[in-house]
């Protein structure tokens, strides 16, 4: 009877994560009206969200996360702040996914040892122990190393962005703008999340009575994008010594591409190099393969 049960257990198992997975891969399908404004380029109003059944658990998931803020700020440990910023993500919502993961991680190896535990089969008590605080400490750890990796890959599309910014900028002042139109007007020509970003930082700049180049000073300070900081320094100079900032942009924006292309070839080469590894063991056990035969009849 306990093999009947194991075998139940297993089989629902499977069949909830082959659920989940058609689920993940399933596409949604878009409102008929919001696909057509797409199509025409038309936006809509902004509407007014009416309250779901999940506010509740919004609320109390935010709760959670400000008593895990202060409770690691009373204990002297700091959050990625700057890659938090980069990839917009709020600390409320990291420290909850981190202490998602690490519960999951607690509870897998004992619910597993309790399930099969149903068809006679037992487990020290050591491996789910071990096992489980082994799997927290790496589920609490796990969003650091994938928040890292977003956080470069959208300062390296910040950076490409601002490639782009700097000759829209000098455009604008051949066309005799002054610096601060120059900044606001390049903005709003482009698209995307990047600059979507900087006409942020400009707009917060003028509501709060300063420069634009203030704005982008202190997104690169937020963001950890050192270019910012540094058009912010030549929009500042041109605007209070009146010099001509032309050249200076797009000598600054070519730099900027031979940097990105010598750090795209760069991983493209370390790619290359992770390749080499697997591809020489597969010709080694191709090679064993061929020549056991031989061996074989040679040792027999």
């Amino acid at each position: 009877m306990s093999e009947y049960v194991l075998l139940a257990v297993c089989g629902g198992l499977v069949g909830l994560g082959v659920a989940v997975a058609v689920r993940a891969f399933m596409v949604p399908v878009p409102a008929l009206g919001d696909a057509l404004d797409r199509l025409s380029g038309r936006t809509r109003p902004p509407t007014v969200a009416k309250p779901a059944e999940t506010d509740d658990w919004l609320r109390w998931a935010g709760r959670l996360g400000q008593l895990l803020i202060s409770r690691l700020a009373r204990s002297g440990v700091s959050l990625p702040t700057v890659e938090l910023e980069l990839t917009g993500q709020t600390p409320e919502a990291f420290l909850i996914r981190k202490g998602v993961l690490a519960l999951v991680g607690a509870l897998l190896l004992p619910l597993v040892t309790a399930i099969l535990s149903f068809g006679a089969i037992r487990l020290p008590f050591v491996v789910p122990a071990v096992g489980g605080l082994a799997l927290a400490v790496g589920g609490w750890f796990l969003p650091n190393l994938t928040l890292r990796e977003e956080a470069a890959k959208a300062r390296s599309r910040l950076r490409r962005a601002l490639c782009s910014y700097l000759d829209l900028v000098s455009l604008r002042r051949d066309a005799s703008e002054g610096p601060t139109q120059a900044l606001e007007l390049a903005a709003a020509v482009g698209q995307g999340v990047e600059f979507r970003r900087i006409r942020a930082a400009l707009v917060e700049a003028r509501i709060s009575n300063l420069q634009p180049w203030d704005g982008l000073r202190s997104l690169g300070e937020r963001t950890g994008v050192r270019e910012l900081v540094d058009i912010a320094d030549i929009a500042s100079t041109a605007a209070v010594d009146g010099a001509s900032i032309v050249a200076t942009l797009r000598a600054r924006a070519g730099s900027l591409r031979t940097q990105l292309l010598t750090e795209d070839e760069a991983a493209a080469n370390t790619q290359s190099e992770k390749m080499s590894a697997p591809v020489a063991l597969l010709a080694m056990c191709y090679l064993l393969l061929f020549l056991y035969p031989s061996l074989v009849r040679l040792t027999g």
